[in-house]
């Protein structure tokens, strides 16, 4: 178990480092976009996100990492994301940052403010705004974008989640690996896809492995999809190669 003084002194050390998930758009197949995800080298031992996000949850080291994340994904694709069309980047946003303002100094002060509407922040659904975070997204509607992650898979209900001021829900790997074969659409994946929907969201499907998987999202509208179908996690340098070589 990692603690919270080696996260710190793994972010000193410039331990970190991103890597980007394509999106894909399902309807040409198209890369339009990518999630930033970070990554920890330690002395050769590549730990995953899920090994220590956890622990700083609710920490000032939250902060320090995401802030980290923003300025990072400026230094890899600002230049990119201002001089390319029709593409966005997810970031990961602890709940409990938002209506905090750090997130707008560090967009204004990494650049990124300048390609403000390609960004999309993630939020997850296991964790849920408090009153001023709300707020903040409110006030924010029109500039980010912003997801929930998880979603389905979190403690909030469905009252909590209208209250979101979202674009887009991104629907957990846990839903899509109930896909089985075309025929037989599993009715939770029905409901989750009405909901969103209904309340006007798009949809990114996260965790796409399969063909039947991508085929049956298609069919219920599903407009953006995430997984080893379409690639595995790139650097920046090869997100880019491969955007370029998907778009038709």
């Amino acid at each position: 178990m990692k603690t919270l003084d080696q996260i710190r002194l793994a972010l000193e050390n410039q331990e970190f480092h991103l890597v980007y998930m394509p999106t894909i758009d399902l309807m040409n197949n198209n890369c339009v976009g990518a999630e930033a995800l970070i990554r920890w080298d330690h002395n050769g031992e590549y730990i995953f996100p899920n090994e220590f996000i956890s622990i700083v949850e609710n920490t000032p080291i939250s902060g320090l990492l995401t802030y980290w994340v923003i300025e990072q994904v400026a230094d890899d694709l600002g230049d990119w994301l201002y001089e390319t069309e029709d593409v966005h980047i997810g970031i990961n946003i602890p709940p409990e940052l938002l209506g905090k303002g750090g997130l707008e100094y560090a967009a204004n002060k990494s650049g990124l403010v300048k390609v403000v509407d390609k960004l999309i922040f993630e939020i997850t659904e296991r964790g849920f705004p408090d009153e001023s975070g709300l707020e903040a997204l409110s006030s924010n509607k029109g500039r980010v974008k912003v997801a929930i992650d998880d979603f389905g898979a979190g403690d909030a209900n469905l009252m909590q989640l209208s209250q979101l001021e979202a674009d887009f829900i991104k629907l957990d790997k846990y839903f899509i690996d109930q896909i089985m074969i075309e025929e037989e659409i599993p009715k939770i994946i029905k409901g989750l896809v009405g909901f969103a929907k209904g309340m006007g969201l798009g949809i990114i499907a996260e965790g796409v492995e399969t063909q039947i998987q991508a085929n049956v999202l298609k069919k219920l509208g599903v407009d953006m999809a995430q997984g080893w179908l379409f690639s595995k996690p790139l650097n920046v340098d090869s997100l880019i190669e491969f955007h370029s070589n998907s778009v038709k």
